[in-house]
């Protein structure tokens, strides 16, 4: 009698234990791509999944990476799920809708007086991207910088601003938001004047974004958090407290 409750016991400890280690789910998060992702667990990105993903019971263990090691670590399934991609990334997984849209631009200085009315006229100027844009930003802009040598990638998309307002570069393309950021922080910082001013061109379409899970029941916890979220107005609040936060109106 002793043994077969022991048994028992032993069956409902370990069945505990596998649900509880299941609901903490390693979500792979862009390292440092603010305002969206903060390394201190704060963001845009990161409170979106975490509040969508809490809301169905699962704790969320974030993952601080760069882009392309994020695509090997979920390949290689060391995390439950990665966030801001597109199935044109050709990773297999449980793809959620889109929940996310990033708004790339060119930026260019003022002063270089740059016409650029389309992706094509990418072609022949010294451009800097965010890591894997040739895959996000289409074809067309793949095609356009294929040949140019002056095309170049970097994950680190602070230093990104700063070549561009230190003139070492034509053009940079990010996400509005995100070279908003850096910019502002780079004027406070006082490592770039503020007087150099900008232009940018809205060559790029807004790019909706997905996230991605192993498993097809998370996926679907996912986009149920989410739909709620905007439903109930979590969702544009998490975006106004960013936005109020790091830019002010000035008058």
């Amino acid at each position: 009698m002793r043994s077969t409750l022991f048994k028992a016991l032993l069956v409902l400890c370990c069945a505990v234990s596998g649900r509880a280690y299941a609901d903490e789910l390693k979500i792979i998060f862009t390292k440092y791509t603010p305002p969206y992702v903060f390394e201190d667990g704060t963001g845009i990105v990161v409170e979106i999944v975490r509040t969508a993903l809490e809301s169905a019971g699962h704790k969320v263990r974030p993952i601080y990476v760069p882009i392309e090691r994020g695509f090997k670590m979920f390949a290689e399934k060391q995390a439950d799920g990665t966030t801001i991609i597109t199935e044109s990334s050709g990773l297999k997984a449980e793809y959620s809708d889109n929940f996310m849209q990033y708004h790339n631009l060119a930026f260019a200085l003022k002063s270089r007086n740059l016409s650029i009315r389309n992706v094509t006229d990418l072609k022949d100027k010294s451009v800097i991207a965010f890591q894997n844009a040739d895959k996000y930003l289409g074809d067309e802009f793949a095609r356009a910088v294929a040949g140019n040598r002056q095309y170049k990638e970097m994950a680190q998309q602070e230093a990104q601003t700063h070549m561009l307002l230190l003139g070492r570069t034509d053009v940079v393309i990010m996400d509005e938001s995100i070279f908003r950021y850096y910019r502002e922080r780079l004027i406070a910082e006082r490592k770039v004047d503020a007087a150099h001013e900008y232009v940018r061109f809205d060559i790029f379409p807004p790019t909706p974004y997905k996230a991605a899970f192993i498993q097809r029941k998370v996926r679907d916890d996912f986009n149920r958090g989410v739909a709620a979220m905007r439903k109930d107005g979590r969702y544009e609040a998490i975006y106004r407290k960013y936005t109020e936060k790091y830019f002010p109106v000035r008058k």
